[in-house]
């Protein structure tokens, strides 16, 4: 997903970014990760649900960088009494996001891992539980392997979890995604 808008899809997402208070309203610089403007070049927004407004019920992709922080973030929030609140923060990617059972959408989520130098992507599903999301499984693991035709540009793998072996391997990553406070 590109940070490459100039203007936000919606006009609303700008007025949001400003009340939350992540981005500095006066920055006209687009280049200055430390203190970002409320500009798409560094955040996008996306509706936790078809049948809710989006100044109700959002998630905030941030860009890495932004605010000194090397990964990206999502961060979900809900509008109770009037006020934004944060119900969840992840450090991790949006990759994904499918209808849910209720009205919230499902998030598919990719978080990062640095095992014995080789970067490693989690890619985990979170349901809405009424008040937040949880974390429901681990759908795969993806990582890079040298490719001995282009050294330049490794090669993509992807293992999908076979099914008898998903409910402990999705719980080995939720401890460790936990540990490693990627889950906030």
């Amino acid at each position: 997903m590109l940070f490459d808008a100039k203007v936000f899809d919606d006009t609303t997402h700008a007025s949001l970014l400003k009340e939350l208070k992540i981005c500095n309203a006066f920055q006209k610089d687009t280049n200055n990760y430390l203190e970002p403007a409320c500009s798409p070049r560094f955040f996008k927004i996306f509706p936790l649900s078809d049948k809710i407004p989006v100044k109700d019920a959002f998630l905030v992709l941030i860009k890495s960088k932004v605010s000194g922080v090397k990964l990206r973030r999502v961060v979900v929030f809900v509008r109770e009494k009037g006020e934004l609140v944060k119900v969840n923060a992840f450090v991790a990617n949006l990759i994904g996001v499918k209808k849910g059972k209720d009205d919230y959408n499902d998030i598919l989520l990719r978080f990062n891992d640095n095992i014995e130098g080789d970067v490693i992507f989690y890619n985990c599903i979170f349901k809405w539980n009424g008040t937040q999301y949880d974390f429901e499984t681990t759908d795969a693991i993806e990582g890079y392997e040298p490719d001995p035709l282009n050294p330049k540009e490794p090669k993509l793998w992807r293992q999908t979890i076979q099914s008898e072996f998903k409910d402990s391997v999705s719980d080995e990553i939720y401890n460790d995604l936990i540990k490693n406070q990627m889950i906030l």
